[in-house]
């Protein structure tokens, strides 16, 4: 990614810009001055790559932004120690010119002075990576987790509509069947009707018969 390459292109001219900071105490008079200007031109660079990896790390989604900073933080933090080290350089410069830096015992404290907070510096960054990747950790188990959990709304929303949709099935078929059992119950109404009405008339037919012959025997 951008951001990736970016970060390596700073991490490089910091290594860069801190190899060149510690070559300042074997450097004497103008070029010692010379080496300080190209670190100071190498710092800027490294500020301007600062300015492009923090534009892609304000770009990164919001559960990924936070890592991002904290590693932003400690390039800020690296690149303001080193700042600080040139400024101690600049600021000796006109001493060391003047003295020809002919003690050798305050070169060997400076050199010192210069590891022991690269060192404090490097354990800061090492800290500060390893937090880094917990939070990068963190925040990728809780994207799996939120992906989880919007797979399982999805199912479930689409159990609810299969449900919905059987529920509706189960209602029509039941006013089916009951519209089918009132008109079952209404062809045997009719039918118990017509039978009733057939008896009716064999009955009001076998009267007539019965009066015809009696009035035939009779005359």
């Amino acid at each position: 990614t951008m951001l990736a390459e970016y970060t390596r292109e700073l991490q490089a001219q910091l290594d860069a810009v801190y190899a060149k900071t510690r070559a300042l105490d074997d450097e004497f008079g103008p070029a010692r001055r010379a080496a300080i200007t190209r670190c100071e031109a190498d710092l800027a660079a490294a500020r301007e790559a600062l300015g492009a990896v923090e534009l892609e790390v304000n770009a990164l989604p919001r559960s990924e932004r936070s890592a991002g900073l904290e590693e932003l933080k400690a390039h800020k933090a690296k690149i303001a120690a080193l700042a600080a080290d040139l400024k101690r350089a600049v600021v000796s410069l006109p001493r060391d010119e003047l003295l020809g830096r002919d003690d050798p015992e305050e070169a060997a404290t400076l050199r010192g002075e210069r590891e022991e907070a690269h060192a404090r510096l490097l354990a800061t960054h090492d800290r500060t990576r390893a937090g880094t990747r917990k939070l990068r950790d963190a925040a990728r188990t809780v994207a799996e987790t939120e992906e989880i959990g919007a797979a399982i709304m999805g199912d479930l929303a689409a159990q609810r509509q299969t449900l919905m949709h059987s529920s509706g099935v189960l209602r029509a078929t039941a006013e089916r069947l009951d519209r089918s059992r009132k008109l079952v119950a209404a062809i045997g109404r009719r039918a118990w009707q017509s039978r009733m009405i057939m008896r009716v008339m064999i009955a009001m037919l076998a009267v007539l018969v019965l009066l015809l012959l009696y009035f035939m025997m009779a005359t």
